[in-house]
């Protein structure tokens, strides 16, 4: 048989490829300037600030001399978010923001003599944020979960609480403690922090953190953080799953009579030797439902870089911490605004960290 010749055709993907792009919707792909516009996060910061500033004493007054303060606070603390939601460096996000003077503009910062932005230098951006210290972004998170909450994208009825582990930049941080590292770590022992955090179950998004020394235990930080939520946002807990490192009859008392929650341990069995021990709230379908604090933990620590964060020091972890923790809720925000739920929990989809076919304007 004679061969049927054929014209040159474009390249066709396998039907792999074809399935998979059917599943998966189109992400969002949102640039910098058109998230910080339709969420409002110049008002935020501001508002973040002033909260910020009434609950803490003033600094000293400035003696005479010296240069005159350029930037507000709020304009830094929004290049922080910024930075923090884009994984970028002091000197590229010094660079994007001289290439991009409607995301300079649209971060508050003033103009210059002939009508451009004034970006402030790396070095200014560093000891402005060790300057305003970590109150400012404790309240810029706790402002951001009252917005959450107020859009219904958080519901606060049932919570998980968990610690993840945080390794130290430098084994001469002051701050830093030497604690047991988890069954995957390659050492049976880490010297850094421990991030207990207190999310939401159905949207995965967090509600409460304290940051520690590795070597602090688990249970005494269960309390204040549910005390803490419930004083700051009026939740009426329903559950709150724990992780058995938050086991105790005080606690669990507590969490009855006050919150009048049920509280749920989902201890595994196949760990657990003496079965007699386990709490009555104990129920084996239970220990399938406290993954989405997993989840969230391989988000922020990985994606966000917040494993080993190349800071020293418990003022700039914790700054660090809110603003990751900022930033995750607020990708929830712009997928709920854009109407597209299924993305609340996917930065990379939501956020234009791939730049091809979309203009900076």
């Amino acid at each position: 048989m004679v061969p049927i010749p054929c014209g040159d055709t474009a390249p066709v993907p396998p039907p792999a490829y074809q399935r998979a792009l059917a599943k998966h919707s189109a992400g969002l792909h949102l640039h910098a300037l058109t998230v910080v516009r339709t969420l409002h996060l110049l008002a935020l910061c501001r508002l973040a600030v002033r909260v910020a500033q009434r609950g803490c004493p003033p600094l000293l007054a400035k003696g005479p001399g010296g240069a005159p303060q350029i930037y507000s606070d709020a304009s830094l603390l929004l290049i922080a978010l910024v930075r923090t939601l884009w994984r970028l460096s002091l000197q590229d996000l010094h660079d994007w923001l001289v290439g991009w003077p409607a995301l300079a503009l649209a971060c508050g910062l003033p103009l210059d003599a002939q009508g451009r932005p004034r970006v402030p230098s790396p070095a200014t951006m560093s000891k402005r944020a060790a300057r305003l210290g970590a109150p400012a972004y404790e309240v810029l998170f706790v402002q951001t979960v009252r917005q959450a909450l107020r859009t219904r994208l958080i519901g606060g009825r049932d919570l998980i609480l968990d610690s993840a582990p945080i390794t130290a930049w430098r084994l001469a941080d002051p701050d830093a403690q030497v604690g047991h590292a988890p069954a995957h770590h390659p050492t049976a022992w880490l010297r850094g922090f421990r991030l207990h955090t207190l999310i939401c179950r159905g949207p995965g998004l967090p509600i409460a953190f304290r940051l520690a020394p590795a070597n602090r235990h688990d249970a005494p930080f269960a309390k204040p953080l549910l005390a803490l939520a419930v004083r700051l946002y009026g939740l009426r807990i329903r559950v709150v799953r724990r992780d058995a490192a938050y086991w105790g009859p005080t606690l669990i008392a507590w969490i009855h009579t006050t919150l009048h929650a049920a509280a749920v341990i989902p201890w595994n069995p196949q760990r657990t030797k003496h079965r007699a021990c386990l709490p009555p709230t104990w129920t084996r379908a239970e220990l399938g439902k406290r993954t989405s604090i997993e989840r969230f933990f391989g988000r922020v620590l990985l994606f966000f870089r917040l494993q080993r964060p190349p800071l020293v020091g418990w003022t700039a972890l914790t700054q660090q911490v809110a603003l990751t923790y900022t930033a995750s809720i607020l990708v929830g925000l712009a997928a709920q605004d854009a109407g597209r739920p299924d993305l609340i929990r996917s930065p990379k989809r939501v956020l234009a960290h791939a730049w091809e076919g979309l203009g900076a304007g």
